[in-house]
């Protein structure tokens, strides 16, 4: 059974049930509806696919795809509203390789914008120094992954990031 917080919801990985919290909410309520939707989705089967973006799709489209149906953190909305052209918005950088796994993943639903990075670096000297070497955190992401994250105190991306970023 796998329930966690995805994109500001309760979210069953087996099922694909979601609950949203209206905010503002007490933390005691929402720990007894994370209880509640945790013991409902108890014997949940594998049902869920994760959704997959149409390659055939423009690049807003699939940009527009991702906004509603990836895994979204602060960090890949910043590079979303970056790419997409928006003006005013947050900026966040990724802070560790779970930060920086929704970002590669904008990236795979988006590839086209693999060669548009460049435009995040002025945003801020954290994001220049992340994207001046993301092809390394590329690389260690994906070992990682390969790797079911056994190896990842060697690996040590989440230190490689830390370095960059302060």
């Amino acid at each position: 059974m796998s329930v966690e917080i995805r994109n500001d919801k309760l979210f069953c990985n087996n099922c694909g049930g979601e609950y949203s919290f209206e905010y503002p909410i007490a933390i005691s309520k929402i720990s007894e509806k994370t209880k509640l939707f945790t013991k409902l989705h108890l014997d949940c089967k594998q049902t869920y696919v994760e959704p997959k973006v149409n390659d055939s799709d423009s690049v807003i489209e699939k940009a527009n795809w991702w906004i509603r149906n990836g895994r979204i953190g602060d960090s890949s909305k910043t590079m979303w509203n970056c790419l997409i052209g928006n003006k005013d918005f947050k900026i966040n950088y990724p802070y560790d390789p779970d930060d920086f796994s929704r970002c590669y993943k904008l990236l795979e639903a988006v590839p086209e914008w693999k060669k548009e990075l460049g435009r995040l670096k002025i945003l801020s000297v954290q994001w220049s120094n992340l994207i001046d070497n993301w092809d390394e955190l590329t690389k260690m992401y994906e070992l990682n992954e390969n790797q079911n994250w056994e190896n990842s105190k060697e690996i040590g991306m989440y230190e490689f990031m830390n370095k960059l970023i302060n």
